[in-house]
């Protein structure tokens, strides 16, 4: 049996782009929403090694988000046949702070790393997430056990999540192509 878990590929809103650019953390919260209603930015292409792992799947999960089901299609996958909200990426908390303004990157760093100690203001609290991992794990596992081969288009945090999880459950990693968009993990049990 065998799990692919891929990260999307870069949304049209780039975050990285907003390096320049400073933010208080309240604004941070509106920012977060209008990266999440965005859609694929189709200029950044999938390698022919991800087109080929998410098309050697017999079956094909995704988290609702635009640019994930996307990227699925610019996949070249035919059909998604589970659309999952527990596959969306873990919320980003944030407080309601208008000062100091901080650049995307830095408020990030700084809240994800609060979010591992258990910080949630306007977020997802880390205990959640990682129940929301492992019933995504069993749900991949069961459909791995039906469909020999399961393909998750996800998000970089969750899939980390889901991976441990799936470790723990006696999964193997055979494949990793890093963390950047279009990267790839394959699990085999």
């Amino acid at each position: 049996m065998k799990i692919v878990l891929m990260r999307h590929g870069q949304p049209e809103l780039d975050l990285h782009s907003l390096k320049s650019q400073r933010f208080s953390s309240h604004d941070l919260g509106s920012l977060v929403l209008e990266y999440e209603s965005s859609d694929l930015n189709f200029s950044t292409l999938p390698s022919e090694q991800a087109i080929k792992a998410a098309q050697g799947c017999n079956i094909a999960v995704s988290s609702q988000l635009p640019w994930a089901i996307s990227s699925v299609r610019l996949l070249g996958v035919e059909e998604v046949h589970h659309v999952q909200k527990c596959f969306r990426e873990s919320d980003l908390p944030y407080l309601n702070w208008q000062t100091p303004k901080l650049n995307f990157l830095c408020w990030a760093m700084i809240f994800r790393l609060c979010w591992l100690f258990g910080f949630a203001k306007n977020g997802e609290p880390i205990h959640e997430a990682k129940e929301r991992a492992r019933l995504g794990a069993n749900y991949l596992s069961a459909l791995a056990n039906q469909h020999e081969s399961v393909f998750l288009l996800g998000h970089g945090i969750m899939n980390r999540l889901i991976a441990k999880q799936l470790k723990s459950q006696g999964w193997k990693q055979t494949e990793s192509t890093g963390e950047s968009y279009w990267s790839y993990s394959v699990f085999e049990y």
